[in-house]
């Protein structure tokens, strides 16, 4: 696991490399090294973090046995063992000079080129510089857990783990993407290939490209077995075979040189982890997880995790390391914010830095993570909404409609999280089907965001949604709800934060999850068996019956949060300060009155705006550093 840079130009370049990746250290402390392509038109680097074979003979940049290819990469390959055993087996005897998977891509390529790219299971950005054809080869992972942007400005490319990186050449340009404000606060987060600026993108995922001079030679789109047809087949074959391949990605992803443990909420995903890693006898002594206090749990009606982790942790014998989330937790956003980079406002990214900062510093170097099953088991409870909607009679949407004003916003303790969600519900049923789909995603309503801009005309909220909606008219509006977590949520908001806040400290996060052959087996799983009744995630559920307590199995999904909204009702001068009028009349973006509007109905009225309210608070912190 670490951080890579690489650049293709029409000419010399005079940069000192290792300058440059010193801006994403932090993701590889143990190790720097750079390479110089022979006429200096091909720069390559990367800062390395140990993961496997801990010695000199996994420095990177890393050349294969003939000299011809030269690689950084950034990532885990879970079955490179299997594929070195493949390339012995194919090729004959190989002189391996390490016990890295890195060296195992290397002289895959080098035999096989990058139709060996499809073998790997994993994750993974890649940079393979073929110094015989002066070719740049770029890949990134099928799923999209690890980031690589890039910007193309004067006829040179530039590509690198993080934007920092790539914002520390003073050369290129760069400007506020208008749209990207308005993303963020529509859903936390902006979607790809998007970043906060105009000239930076993310990488498109499962794409082989190739560069030459600086100029794009070829694209090819490959891993397109994971997206295999439906399946059809007796339940209990189903669940067994879920639950075999699940064990074996478990297996796969608990291989180490280093230090392991897990993040452990006491939900399904992370205990199900937990057990399985247990049961394959990894080497893992230690769990962590975040709690709140009693004051918060009851204005906020967050789910309480403690009490299940702690049950969880007590079954496997793991010694369960509680972090309490405290108010004053949202003062670290002015050093985090730098790290959510583009346009990431999730109060789950603060647990993960925690989580991942608290086992750094007790030696841990790998933290295994549940991400992943809800959105493609059908995890959240917008599947159940437009469940019920889909089939509900026009007599009674308009009924529901019409009881959203009876039901008040303030109600406390447990009864707060259903008149929010009740209140949803009701909005939703009096939307058209497109309007309904995409208010599932979105934190603020189009017209409320749009009022916060001096000039609307400048964004569309949500027009990346309704596309993509459009693009996939044909499918089911449940399985189009799938396609849109895996290609919004998980991939630019989850894996985005959780890569940014972990490496941040140095730890590599792995999602057993999405290993390629269950996102396969996921991909083939009749929606039944996803959504069975009322049952969300019904195979995973009944995979684990008899392994964990049904009290974890069958309990309410609760989200990866932070109390933001008790938050939110107390005076915080941190806040305020970046709430202030004149600040933001300055910027001449955001309209003061509103932001202003939105905060006292927090603090006062009986709304709950703390999510908006959240992302703007990102945006000011970011704004303030980089306008």
């Amino acid at each position: 696991m670490c951080g890579i840079l690489g650049i293709s130009s029409r000419s010399q370049i005079k940069v000192d490399l290792l300058s440059h990746l010193s801006f994403i250290r932090h993701r590889g402390p143990d190790d720097i090294g750079e390479y110089y392509s022979l006429n200096s038109n091909v720069l390559i680097g990367q800062v390395r973090l140990s993961i496997l074979d801990t010695s000199s003979a996994g420095h990177q940049p890393m050349f294969d046995y003939s000299g011809r290819y030269v690689m950084v990469y950034n990532g885990e390959i879970y079955n490179f063992q299997e594929l070195k055993i493949y390339l012995e087996s194919r090729y004959g005897a190989i002189h391996w000079k390490s016990s890295s998977d890195s060296e195992v891509i290397i002289e895959g390529f080098a035999r096989e080129k990058a139709s060996f790219f499809e073998k790997l299971n994993g994750i993974f950005s890649i940079l393979i510089y073929d110094i015989k054809d002066d070719l740049l080869h770029v890949i990134r992972d099928p799923i999209g857990v690890k980031p690589l942007y890039y910007s193309s400005q004067n006829g040179d490319i530039y590509f690198c783990s993080e934007l920092k990186g790539l914002l520390g050449f003073k050369n290129l340009k760069r400007s506020v993407r208008y749209q990207s404000l308005c993303d963020q606060l529509s859903f936390m987060y902006v979607p790809e290939p998007y970043s906060m600026y105009n000239e930076f993108f993310k990488l498109e995922r499962g794409v082989h490209f190739t560069y030459r001079n600086g100029q794009k030679i070829s694209e090819t789109k490959m891993f397109t077995h994971l997206q295999s047809e439906e399946l059809q087949s007796d339940e209990n074959e189903f669940i067994e075979l879920f639950y075999n391949t699940f064990s074996k990605a478990i297996e796969r992803q608990t291989v180490s040189d280093v230090p392991m443990s897990l993040f452990l909420s006491g939900g399904l995903d992370s205990s199900a982890v937990a057990y399985e890693s247990i049961k394959q006898g990894a080497r893992i002594h230690s769990a962590y997880t975040i709690s709140f206090s009693k004051k918060d749990l009851k204005l906020d009606s967050q789910s309480e995790d403690l009490f299940y982790a702690e049950k969880v942790a007590r079954q496997l014998n793991l010694d369960l390391k509680v972090i309490e989330a405290e108010p004053d937790f949202m003062n670290l956003l002015t050093d985090l914010i730098p790290f959510m980079e583009d346009g990431i406002s999730d109060p789950a990214a603060i647990n993960t830095y925690l989580i991942c900062k608290s086992a750094r510093e007790d030696g841990v170097k790998v933290m295994l993570s549940g991400q992943g099953a809800d959105e493609y088991l059908c995890g959240y409870r917008r599947y159940m909404a437009e469940k019920y909607l889909e089939n509900m009679p026009p007599i009674l949407k308009k009924i529901l409609a019409a009881s959203n004003s009876i039901i008040p916003s303030n109600l406390p303790g447990p009864l707060n999280a259903f008149s929010r969600r009740f209140k949803r519900l009701t909005l939703a049923s009096d939307q058209v089907e497109g309007d309904r789909l995409k208010g599932y995603f979105m934190w603020g309503s189009p017209m409320q965001v749009k009022k916060l801009f001096v000039n609307a005309e400048k964004i569309n909220p949500g027009i990346d949604l309704e596309l993509f909606f459009a693009k996939n008219q044909k499918m089911s509006n449940l399985n189009k709800l799938l396609a849109a977590d895996q290609e919004f949520d998980l991939l630019a908001l989850n894996l985005a934060y959780s890569d940014k806040m972990s490496m941040m400290v140095g730890v590599e996060a792995r999602v057993p999850f999405l290993d390629f052959d269950l996102v396969r087996l996921m991909n083939s799983i009749p929606l039944n068996l996803k959504l069975k009744g009322n049952t969300q995630k019904y195979i995973l559920k009944k995979s684990m019956e008899g392994k964990l307590p049904n009290e974890i199995i069958y309990r309410s999904k609760a989200g990866f949060a932070l109390p933001i909204r008790s938050w939110f009702k107390q005076k915080n001068t941190f806040v305020e300060y970046y709430f202030n009028r004149e600040r933001i009349k300055q910027q001449g973006i955001f309209n003061p009155d509103e932001i202003t509007l939105l905060y006292n109905e927090q603090l006062y009225g009986g709304k709950d705006n703390s999510y908006i309210l959240f992302s703007i608070l990102c945006q000011q912190i970011w704004l303030e550093k980089n306008l």
